[in-house]
């Protein structure tokens, strides 16, 4: 019975924590976005009965921009408090394990969705309270330290075998999106049926399920009988016998993401690990941007897409992006390379943004979900490419710098998108989707670049 245990442990490991993450992070997000407007309604018109239903105050100018500055102001500190500790975690995880990485994020959440349901449960408190929530959400990196930790975590127990790390690192992947189907239409029902505390309820739920996962379930991969995760070779002689004192330091674990992104490798390597991390910072950049003004545009003639619909075509988006990773990947992958599918990922979400920036009506919208379903397959190359390139001891270095790059999108891609969607208003509205489709032909260019370099060779791992 315990072999059994043994070898599921070495199957599903990763994959219910992001999923479980990524449910909890589509279920709050539109959640506090409703409270926040509902909070400012009140604190401004001082009426109950208006402020109950979006309907009767979503033409108050006044409501409508303080809800936005409050949000904005949301997004940066979750943005700003993540970025320090995305980078120092996953230098820490190299030594100290990631199931620890991977919890905190998880803990502090519980915290902030508690002052969340104390926000929308008492009406004396501030909406300003939610910035608290922020932060705390941020404190230990949010999201970007669960995908640090966890493709760190799955480069590990695949060290040695491209192909599996590469088909992992998909279907792990592939829970961002299956946790936004079942986050996007859970949370809607809940919020619809029951309020916005049972949201914020099913919020801090998901998170208790991941600690007790991670707690219960995982285990640390064992890199093998005689492979140890030792110092760089740079920092050998600075540690010998300040290495205790240095490790009270956390600035040391931010140093060591740097370095590991910045050393000289052999051939081009170290030029491939720079492009690639450029690729997940577009990649990421187009999605925030996505996210941020898909609801304004679709809403707007002569789509007039009501909420309800926006919520049917999301889940629908989120599905088949997670079909395209858990079914369409595995079977192309026997008969393409890898890199060859990364290209035609980017090719499928660059006709994806152009369709959608074109789209004059629903079915042409929904198509937009068809044609892009393809599209999260670069992302998951990415990472695996990234992966190898970096020795065992350098993965979580190098996915936190890379972590903490995508951290600092929200703020980019909100200055852009925000900024560019009001003044295509009254030309082309779907200009900003066309900047989408412009930046990925970048991602495709630079995909381009790194299969025309020479091949990052397998790294042997010696035994004494």
């Amino acid at each position: 019975m315990s072999a059994w245990k043994e070898k599921l442990r070495r199957v599903v490991t990763v994959e219910p924590v992001i999923f479980l993450y990524m449910t909890s992070t589509f279920i709050v997000t539109p959640a506090y976005q409703q409270m926040i407007i509902t909070k400012v309604c009140q604190e401004l018109l001082k009426n109950d009965t208006v402020c109950s239903n979006p309907e009767h105050h979503k033409g108050d100018e006044e409501v409508q921009t303080t809800a936005s500055y409050i949000l904005l102001l949301f997004n940066a500190t979750l943005s700003l408090v993540s970025i320090p500790p995305a980078i120092m975690l996953g230098s820490w995880s190299d030594r100290a394990g990631r199931r620890w990485v991977m919890a905190l994020p998880s803990v502090l959440s519980m915290l902030s969705g508690g002052l969340l349901l104390a926000v929308v449960l008492l009406e004396n408190i501030s909406v300003y309270w939610t910035l608290i929530a922020a932060a705390l959400t941020g404190l230990t990196g949010g999201h970007v330290s669960i995908f640090l930790s966890s493709f760190s975590y799955l480069a590990d127990l695949t060290m040695g075998s491209s192909s599996s790390r590469t088909l992992r690192m998909a279907v792990a992947e592939s829970m961002i999106f299956v946790g936004g189907t079942v986050g996007f239409l859970l949370g809607g029902f809940l919020e619809q049926e029951f309020g916005l505390q049972a949201a914020f309820g099913a919020y801090i739920g998901c998170h208790v399920l991941a600690v007790l996962y991670i707690v219960l379930w995982l285990r640390d991969p064992i890199m093998g009988e005689h492979t140890c995760i030792a110092p760089y070779k740079e920092d050998t002689a600075e540690q010998g016998s300040q290495a205790d004192k240095s490790r009270l330091f956390i600035l040391k674990y931010a140093k060591l993401s740097f370095k590991t992104v910045f050393k000289k490798r052999s051939g081009q390597d170290r030029l491939k690990l720079h492009f690639l991390i450029l690729c997940t910072f577009i990649n990421n950049l187009v999605a925030v941007g996505d996210q941020s003004i898909l609801l304004l545009y679709l809403m707007y003639e002569p789509r007039e897409f009501t909420t309800a619909l926006f919520g049917v075509f999301n889940s629908v988006r989120m599905l088949l992006l997670g079909f395209g990773l858990l079914g369409l990947f595995p079977v192309l992958m026997r008969c393409m390379k890898e890199m060859t599918l990364a290209k035609l990922s980017a090719l499928s979400r660059i006709a994806s943004y152009v369709l959608l920036a074109l789209s004059s009506n629903t079915w042409m919208v929904f198509l937009v979900a068809v044609v892009g379903a393809p599209s999260g397959i670069s992302q998951a190359v990415i990472r695996s490419l990234s992966s190898a390139i970096v020795g065992a001891d350098e993965q979580g270095a190098m996915f936190s710098f890379a972590a903490s790059v995508e951290a600092t999108c929200i703020l980019i891609a909100a200055t852009i998108f925000n900024g560019l969607y009001p003044l295509t208003l009254p030309t082309f509205p779907g200009m900003p989707f066309i900047i989408m489709a412009v930046f990925m032909l970048i991602v495709l260019i630079l995909l381009q670049w790194i299969s025309e370099m020479p091949a990052t060779h397998p790294r042997l791992v010696l035994s004494d």
